[in-house]
């Protein structure tokens, strides 16, 4: 293909592209909430990415070398190593109370990070 085909080609390409863009434009005024969602889309959030350590949490406990596989084993386990867990992390977990719904709600979330 030669330059003059390819430039040809090109702009057919740039005139579909256009006027898909302006359809998409009258659409879109027509509607307040296209409109609202077409800017969320298409503008670019002030985001500021910082690094982060974190800090791990590990518990660990031994399994029975008679019984490696016992499934009522790794439950007991896995709960006690949920309690332990627990009681490093639960001076980092913040709770909620609303009250302003019909049923009031508590919510807990915990985000651990070390500066």
């Amino acid at each position: 293909m030669n330059s003059r085909q390819t430039k040809k080609c090109l702009k057919k390409q740039i005139n579909k592209l256009q006027s898909d863009n302006d359809l998409m434009r009258r659409i879109i005024t027509d509607s307040p909430s296209m409109l609202e969602l077409y800017n969320l889309y298409t503008k670019p959030l002030n985001v500021t990415r910082t690094t982060m350590p974190f800090h791990e949490y590990r518990a660990k406990r031994f399994l029975p070398p008679d019984r490696p596989n016992d499934a009522g084993f790794i439950a007991l386990f896995k709960r006690e190593i949920e309690k332990d867990l627990f009681e490093c992390i639960k001076e980092n977990i913040v709770y909620e109370v609303d009250t302003e719904c019909i049923t009031p709600t508590i919510t807990a979330s915990i985000f651990i990070g070390r500066k």
